[in-house]
């Protein structure tokens, strides 16, 4: 193995992006934790179908993150989720739009309950997407 005499620029750069990295693996098996729980409960309507929701959801983020690890290891969070071109922020905009209006319904259905309190996030996480993807297409402009 040959090794060079030259060290890292940062190498606290490099701890706090291995411990980010585990971080939201670790964030993850906590929302599959959370997702049983909710499910096993289940007292309301609609407990058991979020958990489900929450564990199949956390399941296929877990392997989509790592498998982008793996194939792009330095784009980011922000490469994975948010456009950049003008014409991909037209169908996304009102296709959240749609989702956003969804979770409101579904908020409207149960008036109380994890099913509410799903749709109202599903609102909020909705629009912040939406304003995010327009920060983004219009940075890249510039």
């Amino acid at each position: 193995m040959v090794q060079s005499g030259r060290q890292s620029d940062r190498p606290d750069g490099e701890f706090w992006s291995w411990l980010l990295f585990w971080l939201q693996f670790l964030l993850l098996a906590f929302c599959i934790v959370l997702g049983a729980v909710a499910a096993s409960d289940a007292e309301q309507d609609g407990d058991y179908a979020t958990g489900m929701v929450l564990i199949l959801a956390s399941i296929a983020l877990f392997f989509l993150i790592l498998k982008r690890s793996f194939d792009e290891p330095s784009a980011g969070l922000g490469d994975f989720m948010l456009v950049e071109k003008m014409v991909s922020l037209a169908i996304v905009i009102p296709l959240f739009i749609i989702i956003g209006l969804s979770g409101l319904f579904i908020a409207q259905g149960w008036p109380h309950g994890s099913l509410h309190s799903a749709g109202i996030a599903l609102f909020v996480v909705s629009g912040v997407i939406v304003f995010l993807d327009i920060k983004r297409v219009f940075d890249r402009l510039d």
